[in-house]
């Protein structure tokens, strides 16, 4: 079964949706751009998934290790995700501050859908997922850009066989079907593809895209 991530929520009933609609994770930003919240922010925003089965993931820039450690525990994310300064020291100095899962984004180049240098090197520095995003000059995500589904499999095919690989880059209901056809990832994870406007999310469209998301299963 191919896990769902809803990222940059900033409204209570979004993340509240997505739990209903059975998404395992839930977003919020840090990183910047027209999503961020502060942690208490994001600390409502998430409320209404305290014990339920669905993970929280703050999704940071390129702050240090301390700062995003104490930002994840004043959100009070389960998770952090990296979209931007990934490296072994700073991979080494988070996990000594965090304990929570870490996932590190992987800057994709859509030319040849190869992820940018020895993708499987971050399981061993306490990763626990990788994520593939299309790589964009001076952007940390966010771009609506999409990969080669087809040239990118070999990759998550690899990459899986050491731990988690999460698919991002431009899906929305329209497409993420035959990303899940073709690439297999362990987890999709969506934000402007199902929105009305930057930050608030679509109903129907999360609906869409859950029930695409299944189809690709098949």
């Amino acid at each position: 079964m191919t896990d769902i991530k809803f990222c940059g929520l900033t409204r209570p009933e979004d993340a509240a949706l997505a739990a209903a609609l059975g998404a395992r994770f839930a977003g919020v930003i840090f990183a910047g751009g027209p999503r961020q919240l502060t942690p208490a922010r994001a600390r409502e925003v998430l409320a209404g998934l305290r014990g339920r089965d669905v993970m929280s993931v703050g999704v940071f820039g390129g702050q240090a290790a301390a700062a995003i450690a104490e930002m994840a525990a004043d959100a009070g994310v389960d998770g952090v995700q990296l979209a931007g300064g990934v490296s072994r020291d700073h991979l080494i100095a988070l996990r000594q501050s965090f304990s929570g899962p870490i996932w590190a984004v992987l800057h994709t180049d859509p030319a040849t859908s190869r992820p940018a240098g020895n993708a499987s090197e971050w399981y061993h520095y306490g990763c626990e997922a990788v994520v593939l995003d299309a790589a964009v000059p001076g952007k940390l995500g966010g771009t609506g850009m999409t990969l080669d589904w087809a040239a990118l499999a070999p990759a998550v095919a690899r990459l899986r066989g050491v731990g988690r690989v999460v698919l991002a880059g431009g899906l929305r209901p329209e497409n993420v079907q035959q990303a899940v056809q073709l690439a297999r990832p362990d987890v999709v994870d969506v934000s402007s593809g199902v929105e009305s406007a930057p930050g608030i999310k679509d109903p129907e469209r999360m609906r869409a895209f859950v029930a695409a998301v299944r189809a690709g299963e098949v």
